[in-house]
């Protein structure tokens, strides 16, 4: 499969979908693909969270949508100056329908991702996955990935926050 370098908008081209940079329209196929991680979401703080990211300078929020434009996949990227690590971005999510997985989508997502990090001068991708998602540790090694540690998660809420 072939993919083309396109507009700011549209910058990733196949005959079956293009990847282009997400907007607040598209928080309805965010919020159910977001559903299948297991991060279910109602579009409306989907809209609030697309809104934030979009302003955000240090971050990229990337859609393959099919030929009627609806999203079938999604992928947030993330900069960050590390000081163990230097300057580098971070796949945070990445999420293909299961319907039409193994089409390509996932590898142009990651490439869109990829070329941003090196539009902004990144050293390096990382991405995390969690074990559980098994097709995940064959997909990114195919990529080019290696993987470089096992860790635990901590997590400790501030405050209450509904995701509904």
């Amino acid at each position: 499969m072939r993919f083309y370098a396109h507009s700011m908008n549209e910058v990733i081209m196949s005959p079956s979908f293009k990847v282009r940079h997400a907007t607040e329209l598209d928080s309805d196929a965010i919020a159910r693909l977001a559903c299948d991680l297991g991060y279910p979401a109602n579009p409306d703080a989907m809209r609030d969270r697309i809104r934030a990211v979009s302003a955000s300078s240090t971050d990229s929020l990337f859609v393959a949508a099919d030929s009627f434009d609806s999203p079938v996949g999604w992928l947030q990227a993330h900069a960050a100056h590390v000081i163990e690590s230097g300057f580098r971005v971070e796949i945070l999510g990445l999420v293909v329908s299961p319907t039409v997985r193994r089409a390509g989508i996932g590898r142009a997502l990651v490439a869109e991702a990829e070329r941003w990090a090196t539009s902004i001068g990144a050293q390096i991708v990382v991405v995390q996955s969690n074990v559980k998602r098994e097709e995940s540790h064959a997909f990114y090694p195919a990529l080019g990935y290696s993987t470089t540690k096992t860790q635990v998660v901590y997590r400790k809420p501030l405050f209450e926050v509904s995701s509904q």
